[in-house]
């Protein structure tokens, strides 16, 4: 299995995304797409995943994040 150094941060909006703490990109039925987030911040449940819908496409912000995990560089989805 290939270790990436996970420097680069994906760009959504004002957002920067690290891909090193995303467990799931889906697409939901709006057409909107679902990030999972492994989190490690002390929720009311524990330690457990988050997540966020954006609005953009799944395929693309896939191929963003595994531009930025390589590169290192700030990849914007938007653009």
């Amino acid at each position: 299995m290939q270790q990436f150094m996970s420097t680069g941060y994906i760009k959504v909006g004002n957002d920067y995304i690290n891909p090193y703490n995303i467990a799931h990109i889906g697409r939901n039925s709006d057409n909107t797409t679902c990030v999972t987030y492994n989190v490690v911040a002390q929720g009311p449940n524990g330690i457990g995943p988050s997540s966020d819908r954006i609005p953009v496409n799944s395929d693309k912000f896939a191929q963003c994040a595994v531009k930025a995990m390589q590169t290192g560089e700030i990849i914007d989805v938007m653009a």
